[in-house]
């Protein structure tokens, strides 16, 4: 006879209550992936109603060892699809660059809207192990950036242009930027700081004419991503 030799379950119990409850919270996670939890949503409803129908008249009496086999094979099945999937563990050190929209902050989003799902998806890579992919990402990122410095400049990059060429070409630009007041003066000074953020950059990238045949490690991607940042952040507020 199914719980013999064990206690009787009381149905208005607080461990009644407390399964019931637990059942239905779990049953409100999984309601938009029943198709992929196989039999899991199916036998926490087995078991939720069982409990709700050992309140009503006349009931037969449930025991305890016979909820916790059902609870059994709940948290069977639950490892038994675990085991049937494969999991990324993120770092702590990089988990805060996974999926973030907004990873260089609003204002780069504002101003740079092309260059948005790239900047999102060097930070995935980045938080995923994947530091080259991360780093070819932040090229196109650089690329939407240095043509609208270029145009605020006034002087047209070249497709093969590397961020020497660049750095070559906005030197005598920002020289004969007007600084007779304080305020022209001023914005001359953060346009040099502009072209030196640009040097770090390409400092920290070594070589962007050869992507593609370049890896970066993660200590390199993730310099990389942070100059980025700092020369982005920096030039939009001289859009």
């Amino acid at each position: 006879m199914a719980g013999h030799g064990t206690s009787i379950l009381d149905p208005h119990g607080l461990e009644a209550d407390l399964v019931e409850n637990q059942c239905r919270s779990v049953l409100q996670l999984m309601r938009d992936h029943r198709e992929e939890l196989a039999p899991i949503p199916f036998n926490l409803e087995l078991l939720t109603n069982k409990l709700v129908n050992s309140r009503k008249p006349n009931h037969l009496e449930i025991y305890t060892n016979d909820i916790l086999e059902d609870v059994r094979r709940i948290l069977n099945d639950f490892r038994a699809l675990l085991a049937s999937h494969k999991f990324y563990y993120l770092p702590q050190s990089l988990s805060r660059f996974y999926g973030d929209p907004l990873l260089f902050g609003e204002a780069i989003a504002k101003k740079f809207p092309a260059a948005c799902e790239d900047i999102e998806r060097a930070g995935n890579c980045l938080a995923l192990g994947e530091a080259t992919a991360c780093v070819l990402h932040l090229n196109r990122v650089m690329e939407i950036a240095v043509r609208k410095l270029a145009r605020k400049l006034k002087f047209e990059p070249k497709p093969k242009d590397t961020f020497g060429s660049v750095l070559r070409d906005m030197a005598p630009k920002i020289d004969a930027l007007p600084d007779h007041t304080e305020k022209l003066k001023r914005k001359k000074e953060k346009w040099s700081e502009c072209r030196t953020n640009l040097y770090h950059v390409k400092n920290a990238w070594r070589d962007p004419s050869s992507h593609g045949k370049v890896s970066y490690s993660e200590k390199e991607a993730l310099d990389i991503i942070t100059r980025v940042k700092d020369f982005t952040q920096q030039l939009a507020t001289l859009l």
